[in-house]
């Protein structure tokens, strides 16, 4: 991502805090430490919501960040013009690995929903979260670039998985949670045991960011 690039992508996700803001409170916590270059950010998915959210932090963050995103959501009308806004990454299939990793040796950190879709909520609540698919494992093998395990929660409220728009409620904001957890560089796994190691961290911070909202 060549200095123009990145003040579009900050500056769009910018926009999206600024429009999310109104709407939540946020507790996001201070911005990782102790890694360099592009990173690889895996995180849990329950909301239409969690893309905002996701571009709200990455803004607290300063943090230019792309998010890889199923094609066919480009196109809906509305949330494709977000998506494309934010620099998200349209993929299909097993093709998302390879588009990742072309990304990230361009320099630009990626996030990825290792679930691959909205998780009803009677599959995320015994855990935290639902099942996550190996691409993240291969990803991580691949391209060789630290992990961060992301944890969200509270998106659920604010846009709930059969809603068409979020709920809009200025004198109850809901409470969204962002935890992380830094896994470093993954290597010497099989992309299974790799996807285990990264999401062990996910369902972590997911609880810890569950707890936060209990005790709100």
């Amino acid at each position: 991502m060549n200095p123009q690039e990145e003040k579009k992508q900050l500056r769009a996700q910018r926009r999206v805090y600024q429009a999310v803001r109104p709407l939540a409170r946020f507790d996001l916590g201070s911005a990782p430490t102790g890694v360099e270059g592009p990173v690889i950010l895996a995180a849990n998915h329950r909301s239409l919501a969690d893309l905002l959210f996701a571009a709200a932090l990455y803004h607290r963050w300063g943090w230019p960040v792309r998010s890889l995103v199923a094609a066919s959501y480009f196109e809906k009308p509305g949330i494709g013009f977000l998506l494309r806004s934010l620099g998200c990454i349209p993929v299909s299939g097993r093709e998302a690995v390879g588009k990742a990793v072309e990304v990230l040796s361009e320099g630009t950190s990626v996030a990825i929903m290792p679930e691959g879709r909205i998780v009803r909520p009677e599959e995320w609540q015994p855990t935290g979260v639902g099942e996550a698919r190996t691409g993240v494992g291969r990803l991580a093998l691949e391209s060789k670039r630290p992990v961060i395990s992301l944890g969200a929660a509270g998106t659920e409220v604010l846009w709930p998985r059969k809603s068409a728009l979020p709920k809009i409620r200025p004198w109850k904001r809901p409470l969204l949670v962002a935890r992380y957890e830094v896994i470093g560089v993954v290597e010497n796994l099989e992309a299974r045991a790799a996807l285990e190691k990264i999401w062990d961290g996910v369902r972590r911070q997911v609880n810890e960011a569950d707890q936060v909202r209990a005790n709100d």
